[in-house]
């Protein structure tokens, strides 16, 4: 494939006019200035388009799709106690498949290859998410309330080990789109015993791990209360960062935690829709990033948000920083589009992803330049930061394979989806 005189993204972040990029065997082959020889390729007008890389979505929870609307007007605990555990009972993994594919339609349309995902019965929806064409990161969220429970009797361990094992099993057909987290709920939802257990693992089979963390104010406190700690000096305590940490929320991150998390390399994934609507708070990102912390964006799961749109979110967090910091600049656009890409590649050790470089995995997504909207083009990545809809994407690119275009998913039946989905939530419904 080669896309011909396309303004891109290169990697450092600057945009570049009348470049041609040439894919071959899932990688970036050359980004000129020059054109080089078809070779029998398909070559795409790149002319009034734009190329960026694709968006990496650090925090989701992708079969909670099913959800979408259900729990309104709840906040966080009320949320999960009243409304979205009890539903979770009834939840089958046919209906996880179909609520996840589903979920897969909402994220390639929207620009997005690839997710760090929280769930139960891992095989089963990260299926669907592959035969989407996407990636993911797949941890289930270990809960325990009994002091003696042990992470590795916990069906967290066992549905992480059955997905580990149906990876060894299709390695060669994955080639690494779908990896293993260890995944743990949260403080308030574990004994001290399990974590450790879970961390122990985590460090010694060199995986990353996923964690909701001081998301709300009263979740902080508690913790607080409880150890003698925050949640992240408690997580500190219990071995977490000898691991890749990604940690979703942070909404109230105190000194001492940012310190811990930047000395520890972890990622903070920023989830401003979710905060924002179950009445979390806003995490003051521009200070942890002063402060050296690497910032991601997710979009959380589409009942608590209530949808998958990374360029929504993105456009968000631009916004709620500024606002917040009362400064008009606090993090460029360049910065937020970083943090959408590259930064949350690295977040799901995918080092040779997120940028538009050679020998990297071409994941990319084009835009169409010419609307009202997006017109005069005088300042293109602020233009795609404040002013882009998501409609505006006319490709998305996964390893160099186009999944979507021109709205259209290539490897996933929309009719069908939509209406298994449907079903699946109705029945679900019935049933409580």
């Amino acid at each position: 494939m080669i896309i011909k005189d396309v303004k891109l993204l290169d990697e450092n972040f600057q945009v570049r006019d009348r470049m041609n990029v040439v894919v071959e065997d899932g990688k970036y082959l050359s980004i000129t200035k020059g054109m080089p020889d078809p070779e029998g390729r398909e070559v795409i007008d790149g002319r009034s388009k734009f190329m960026m890389p694709a968006f990496y979505n650090t925090h989701c929870h992708v079969p909670m799709t099913l959800l979408r609307g259900y729990g309104e007007g709840l906040p966080l605990q009320r949320w999960l106690q009243e409304r979205i555990f009890p539903f979770e009972a009834k939840f089958s993994p046919q209906y996880k498949y179909w609520g996840a594919k589903l979920g897969a339609l909402e994220l390639i349309k929207s620009g997005c290859v690839s997710i760090t995902d929280m769930y139960f019965d891992l095989v089963d929806y990260g299926r669907a998410l592959y035969e989407a064409g996407m990636k993911a990161n797949l941890g289930n969220g270990l809960v325990t309330f009994d002091e003696d429970a042990s992470y590795f009797e916990d069906n967290s361990y066992k549905d992480t080990m059955k997905l580990i094992q149906w990876i060894r099993d299709n390695e060669t057909e994955n080639d690494g789109r779908i990896k293993a987290d260890v995944s743990v709920h949260s403080e308030y939802a574990n004994k001290e015993k399990a974590l450790r257990e879970a961390f122990a693992f985590a460090a010694d089979e060199r995986l990353i791990v996923q964690a909701h963390i001081s998301e709300t104010k009263t979740e902080h406190e508690e913790c607080k209360e409880r150890h003698g700690m925050t949640p992240v000096a408690y997580f500190e305590k219990l071995g977490a960062f000898r691991s890749p940490v990604v940690a979703a929320h942070c909404v109230w991150l105190e000194d001492e935690d940012i310190d811990i998390m930047t000395a520890g390399g972890a990622f903070m994934s920023h989830n401003p829709s979710s905060n924002l609507k179950l009445g979390s708070g806003i995490a003051p990102v521009r200070k942890y990033a002063n402060k050296g912390m690497r910032i991601t964006i997710g979009t959380d799961g589409a009942s608590s948000n209530n949808n998958l749109n990374m360029l929504e979110e993105v456009n968000l967090a631009a916004l709620l920083c500024r606002g917040q910091s009362l400064d008009a600049n606090a993090l460029t656009a360049a910065d937020m589009v970083k943090a959408a890409t590259r930064d949350g590649a690295l977040a799901q050790g995918r080092t040779d992803c997120g940028l538009i470089k050679e020998g990297f995995r071409a994941d990319f997504i084009v835009f169409d330049l010419d609307k009202e909207h997006l017109t005069p083009d005088y300042d293109t990545l602020a233009n795609i930061v404040f002013s882009a809809q998501s409609s505006d994407i006319c490709m998305t690119v996964c390893d160099g394979e186009v999944i979507c275009k021109d709205g259209e998913a290539l490897f996933i039946d929309e009719e069908e989806t939509i209406a298994k989905a449907a079903e699946s939530f109705k029945k679900v419904l019935e049933s409580l």
